[in-house]
């Protein structure tokens, strides 16, 4: 059963090893896996005797994590079941807690697989987010085959010895066909698409999955150049996308199960007998559709990297001229390694673009960075927050170096993988990069005049004098877009007005807001949800409890109280609340923060229960979808003996 899930990628391989001690034993390592939805199992090993099949499992290292493996589990293999005898190094039905940095590893028993047998799939019982691994190989293949379903056209490697492509400043509906190849329904039936907006903002779409296509569909304003990522669980597929564009996506979907063989691989530290590049997972069609070929190659794009986020990229105690010369130093021997390497010219082009996107936001990240290194080195990540007095923050001076060595105003730095982190850096509001490179118009000037209109709009609220600025702009592309945005977000607001109601925010002191929100609810069961729109863990646990509403916990005997506060844009929190039953706040940030540091929220969605009494307690055991369905149907029923 799932419980936490994170991306990893690793890019080591080994060879599979099938092995065979006799006529019937059967014994095969790391094998290639077609679909898995977690990354938290991988399967190191499968042993087959005429009596068993053991599947070793390994799990990610992960502090504060637990998974649960159901006694329901089962294998199957040419359409029939294989049952789950016996466990070794986990009991079923209970938590296996998981550590930091170690992986731990336990086996699963089952009734023996025909030794003819190619492939299997582990099934942890039948509910909507047990852990599902398909096509597990048993012949020791060591690739996948060719996707089927991509054109014949987009299998064909473009020539990338040209440009790097401009970015396109318009303003348009970008439609998007995502198509998931070798889809299967049990794997999920949304998907998101994140998009890496020039604007400064990541919004997100969510489209249901054609469960007989596989395709989902996506529409929305776009404007300037953008890259995006299909995102399916913990996995994704980056694309670009230029304004306008009606794009098909194809992605293949085995990427789970490669993430997942992957990620032990590198744990084990067995590169085995041969380097295994990546296999392409997405293809795109689209104005940039050559850009998001070569960035699927994402080793090769990231080869000179500085790895600035890395916790070693910089030391703590490096003074503000010595961090500054470690930048340049680390920024000027990457490009001589671009310079001298042969690679196709929109790929070197594309390394320099990214090089000059990871200096921008070093140097604008200067504190964190060095703060980070002494967090990691000494474990003091309680420091998340603050700015020891060692630190010495940078000068103006220290950013006319970085701007001296290239043009920052230069519209292709919105054209490389680390552009949201460039764009993040030059609009950051203490730093005036364009009095320190002596810019009066252009890119960055233009990005910090619109740095923070975005979430206004989301809001409708894009005042006159707002507009009067972007009139006034050179470049016609960001007057053209907000006002279609807040045009949208204007009709958005009056298509859903009286659909749901927001309840007013008690009138009191926030030491008494929380006991003034439930008050009106004592005697009641109260389950209180903090959550904000733009959080997907968020949204799948309401979409998954919704149903329970109309069923097994529907009682006039609970009461369902959601709060979120006002970083959910309320275009889109007045759009998903007339589908969540229950009562709804939508705090300001003090107040927000308040009750966070009241229950010691660590993070959302969170949960506090209020018993009939009043008393509360947090309770994000209820992260798990099946202790909050069955401790609130325990609850009822013990209501219902009185």
């Amino acid at each position: 059963m799932i419980k936490t899930i994170r991306p990893i990628l690793s890019v080591v391989a080994a060879a599979v090893i099938v092995s065979c001690s006799s006529p019937g034993e059967k014994t095969v390592e790391y094998p290639l896996v077609d679909l898995s939805n977690t990354v938290l199992l991988s399967i190191g090993k499968v042993e087959m005797t005429d009596s068993s099949t053991i599947v070793l499992f390994e799990t990610l290292p992960l502090q504060g994590g637990w998974l649960q493996i159901s006694s329901d589990s089962y294998l199957m293999a040419d359409g029939k079941k294989y049952r789950m005898t016996g466990t070794d190094g986990i009991k079923p039905d209970e938590r296996l807690w998981l550590t930091y940095p170690e992986n731990k590893t336990f086996s699963l028993v089952f009734e023996p697989l025909p030794m003819r047998t190619r492939s299997f799939d582990f099934i942890e019982s039948d509910c909507d987010d047990c852990f599902k691994l398909y096509g597990i190989d048993l012949t020791g293949k060591t690739e996948y085959s060719p996707a089927k379903g991509v054109p014949a056209a987009l299998r064909k490697m473009p020539d990338f010895n040209r440009p790097l492509p401009d970015p396109d400043f318009t303003v348009g509906e970008t439609a998007v066909r995502v198509h998931l190849l070798n889809y299967r329904p049990e794997m999920g039936k949304k998907i998101e698409l994140l998009v890496n907006s020039m604007l400064g903002e990541v919004p997100s779409y969510s489209a249901d999955i054609d469960p007989e296509t596989g395709i989902a569909e996506f529409r929305f304003l776009q404007c300037g150049p953008a890259s995006a990522t299909v995102l399916y669980g913990y996995c994704g597929g980056e694309v670009w996308l230029a304004p306008g564009d009606d794009a098909d996506i194809y992605f293949d979907m085995r990427i789970t199960g490669w993430i997942s063989r992957m990620d032990a691989l590198s744990r084990a530290g067995d590169k085995g007998q041969y380097d295994e590049e990546r296999p392409c997972f997405t293809y795109a069609t689209g104005k940039y559709s050559d850009l998001t070929a070569l960035c699927e190659n994402r080793d090769r794009v990231m080869r000179y990297s500085m790895n600035p986020f890395s916790a070693e990229f910089a030391d703590y105690d490096m003074t503000a001229d010595e961090y500054t010369a470690h930048v340049i130093s680390e920024y000027r021997a990457a490009a001589d390694s671009i310079e001298s390497d042969d690679a196709p010219a929109m790929l070197k082009e594309l390394q320099m673009v990214n090089l000059k996107e990871e200096i921008v936001a070093a140097m604008a990240q200067a504190d964190y960075l060095r703060l980070q290194n002494f967090m990691y080195l000494n474990d003091r990540w309680d420091l998340m927050k603050a700015k020891p007095d060692w630190i010495e923050s940078l000068r103006p001076e220290h950013y006319a170096r970085v701007c001296s060595l290239f043009d920052i105003n230069d519209p292709k730095l919105l054209m490389g993988t680390e552009a949201y982190s460039f764009i993040n850096a030059v609009t950051d509001p203490d730093i005036d990069w364009p009095s320190i490179a002596g810019l009066d118009s252009g890119l960055v000037p233009d990005l910090r005049k619109v740095s923070g209109l975005a979430g206004k709009v989301r809001n409708a609220a894009l005042t006159e004098e707002d507009f009067s600025m972007l009139k006034s702009m050179d470049n016609a592309c960001y007057h053209e877009a907000f006002s279609r945005m807040q045009a949208e977000a204007e009709k958005s607001l009056a298509e859903t007005e009286g659909l749901a109601e927001v309840a007013p925010v008690p009138e009191v002191d926030n030491e008494r807001l929380f006991d003034a929100i439930i008050a009106p609810y004592k005697g009641k069961i109260v389950l209180v949800d903090f959550w904000n729109t733009w959080c997907a863990p968020c949204r799948g646990a309401i979409e998954a409890v919704e149903p329970l509403k109309n069923t097994v916990l529907k009682s006039d005997d609970i009461v369902w109280l959601y709060i979120a506060n006002e970083s959910s844009p309320l275009v889109k929190y007045r759009e998903m609340i007339p589908g969540i039953k229950g009562i709804h706040y939508r705090l300001p940030k003090d107040k927000w923060d308040y009750l966070r540091d009241k229950f010691g929220i660590d993070g959302i969605p969170s949960y506090v229960l209020v018993d009939r009494s009043g008393k509360y307690e947090l309770r994000n055991d209820f992260r798990d979808h099946y202790r909050l369905k069955s401790e609130l149907t325990g609850l009822l029923r013990a209501s219902d003996a009185l």
